[in-house]
């Protein structure tokens, strides 16, 4: 095989974007039995983690999501008594969610199902776990970071050929 830097074996963005799509079907196939998706999944959990609830706009922080997205989700799994959701702030617009019984019920039982994912990853150790959620941490931070400031804009060394954006409008 050719050196080529940009083949898809050698791409660090194609192989998080790989393990991603392999990590989250995996995650489809154990949760689909709940009727969850891994999004609801990891909401729930974060509500579970959160004492006494957790706002909306914190969950949201915390899972990168805006309202727009988390709104819908967060109504599906009040509908299905799994959390709920209260305005307990004196600024009515501050929406708490916080887990229910049955929702907690729920991830005991999702955690048992899920631990059989656990050797798929492939690790030695929880060391190697942890460093690897360290690196995907800085690269997310990274990534961040480079869309916040300029964007791509600030790593293009020139402007795209107009016949390379030819039919694209």
């Amino acid at each position: 095989m050719p050196n080529n830097d940009y083949s898809l074996d050698s791409m660090v963005c194609f192989a998080i974007y790989s393990a991603s799509n392999a990590v989250a079907k995996a995650h489809k196939a154990v949760l689909s039995p709940w009727e969850l998706t891994y999004t609801q999944y990891i909401a729930l959990l974060e509500t579970d983690a959160s004492a006494g609830g957790i706002t909306v706009s914190d969950l949201g922080a915390r899972m990168n999501l805006d309202s727009g997205t988390l709104s819908p989700l967060l109504k599906r799994l009040d509908a299905r008594g799994l959390v709920t959701r209260s305005r307990t702030s004196p600024d009515e617009r501050v929406v708490t969610v916080a887990i229910t019984d049955a929702g907690a019920d729920m991830l005991g039982e999702l955690r048992g199902s899920l631990a059989g994912l656990r050797g798929a990853y492939g690790f030695d150790s929880q060391a190697q776990a942890d460093a690897l959620v360290a690196e995907l941490h800085r690269i997310t931070e990274g990534m961040r970071h480079l869309a916040a400031s300029s964007g791509a804009q600030a790593i293009l060394p020139h402007e795209p050929s107009e016949n390379a954006t030819k039919g694209t409008k």
